[in-house]
């Protein structure tokens, strides 16, 4: 990911580009790659990048956003190079990484392939750590569809990117 596009990340929150997600849902088709960026209460705000694909009602989407319907994308590229693991990155122990520490973790899933997730790790009260809405690491154990985690200790997370720690429903006879 480039310094420009990291660099959303130390800025309070833009105006969503509401034009140029129009043009590029327009423009898209299965196979670009893209990177989405997405403000969600729950996730903070986060970059995903794939490849797109058509999902089963029609419409085109990058890992689970799906792209023409979500009013929490705040911007949409394409054109940009497929998103590669960083498998020269040090292995990163999960119980190294607390509540808002920006990262981008590579999954690599049987539907969508190989996909980027940028932006900060949330935490709850629950065992598990994620970027986006994608599971990094189920009680200290990094998660089966995770190829690589890279700590971006250059990024300067502005707090309005990143959210209250995540409220979970707990059974109570847990």
């Amino acid at each position: 990911m480039d310094e420009q596009t990291l660099d959303i990340f130390s800025a309070a929150r833009a105006r969503r580009d509401v034009g140029r997600i129009r043009e590029a849902v327009a423009e898209v088709k299965a196979g670009d790659i893209a990177r989405v960026l997405v403000r969600s209460p729950r996730y903070g705000l986060y970059a995903i990048e794939g490849a797109v694909r058509i999902g089963v009602g029609g419409q085109p989407l990058v890992g689970d956003v799906i792209l023409a319907t979500s009013a929490e994308i705040q911007r949409i590229d394409l054109g940009i190079a497929a998103p590669e693991p960083a498998l020269s990155a040090d292995v990163v122990d999960p119980s190294t990484l607390p509540h808002g520490t920006p990262v981008r973790v590579t999954f690599v899933t049987p539907t969508a392939a190989t996909f980027a997730v940028t932006g900060p790790i949330t935490a709850g009260n629950d065992r598990f750590l994620l970027v986006g809405s994608w599971i990094v690491a189920d009680d200290r154990v990094i998660a089966p569809r995770v190829v690589s985690i890279e700590r971006l200790d250059d990024v300067d997370l502005h707090e309005v990117n990143v959210p209250p720690l995540r409220s979970v429903l707990v059974d109570a006879d847990a």
